[in-house]
């Protein structure tokens, strides 16, 4: 099979055409890919998942999503339930009691075929508030509010994702979340930043501090060097599936803890 590009998940590519000389690249037709993107949100009780097939890097339009699927989620006993299909590529499971600290198995069935994978649900690591301080302009960023996450990281590996909304706009892109493990916290009390943002007075801040298994967070880090702003990737490339035949994507399972703060003088 001749030397393809396949249209990495979540990522698209900006060409320019700096260069001068034109050099021909052949990219070749492949056979299109299953890509599953499944979450089990344990804090809202609720497991979304999305079917699409990959398309190749000079096909227009959007990814073609997949409607014919069957999925069932098992928890740790044994105990199996359905998704609902919403016909348009996306599956929904509502008032999904959580078990933490035990694993759960996806399975896709379609066209005969199956596609399984499995995520660990952790214990949810708690915010204990969230702080404000003042600084002024730098280098760094103009002057204003900046908002601290405040929690003591318990024993043993964590792993953290924590996704803002400010003034009711959720800060959905991948540069304006932060994700981190606790290599230089292990068991202590961390006052974590988002230096990213100044605030100002009156501004409403809300973060959900998720606690993710290790397979997630490495997916997720992945992901934010692929297709996070100011990311490089030499070549189009995906994050590492856990899906089994050939699928490509993520299942992963959280829970969350979530805090909010006011600006003020």
């Amino acid at each position: 099979m001749k030397k393809m590009i396949r249209i990495a998940i979540f990522l698209a590519l900006a060409w320019t055409t700096a260069c001068e000389k034109v050099i021909p690249v052949d990219v070749s037709d492949v056979e299109p890919m299953l890509v599953i993107e499944a979450v089990f949100d344990a804090a809202q009780e609720r497991v979304d998942v999305k079917l699409s097939m990959t398309k190749n890097v000079f096909e227009a339009g959007a990814n073609p999503v997949i409607t014919d699927a069957v999925i069932e989620i098992e928890d740790e006993n044994g105990s199996v339930t359905s998704l609902v299909n919403q016909g348009d590529g996306s599956y929904l499971l509502l008032n999904y009691s959580p078990q933490y600290e035990s694993n759960y198995t996806m399975r896709v069935s379609r066209g005969g075929e199956q596609y399984e994978a499995s995520a660990f649900l952790p214990a949810v690591v708690q915010l204990d508030s969230l702080s404000q301080e003042w600084v002024p302009a730098s280098l760094f960023g103009p002057e204003g509010y900046i908002v601290f996450m405040n929690f003591t990281d318990p024993i043993g590996p964590n792993y953290y994702r924590a996704v803002r909304t400010v003034n009711d706009t959720l800060f959905d892109r991948l540069s304006q979340q932060f994700i981190f493990d606790d290599s230089f916290s292990e068991g202590n009390t961390q006052t974590v930043p988002f230096f990213s943002t100044r605030h100002v007075v009156g501004d409403s801040v809300a973060v959900e501090f998720r606690s993710l298994s290790e397979a997630s967070y490495r997916f997720y880090s992945a992901l934010f060097d692929l297709a996070g702003d100011g990311g490089q990737s030499a070549a189009p490339a995906n994050p590492p599936s856990n899906w089994s035949n050939g699928a490509i994507g993520h299942f992963g399972a959280w829970g969350s803890d979530t805090k909010s703060i006011v600006i003020q003088p």
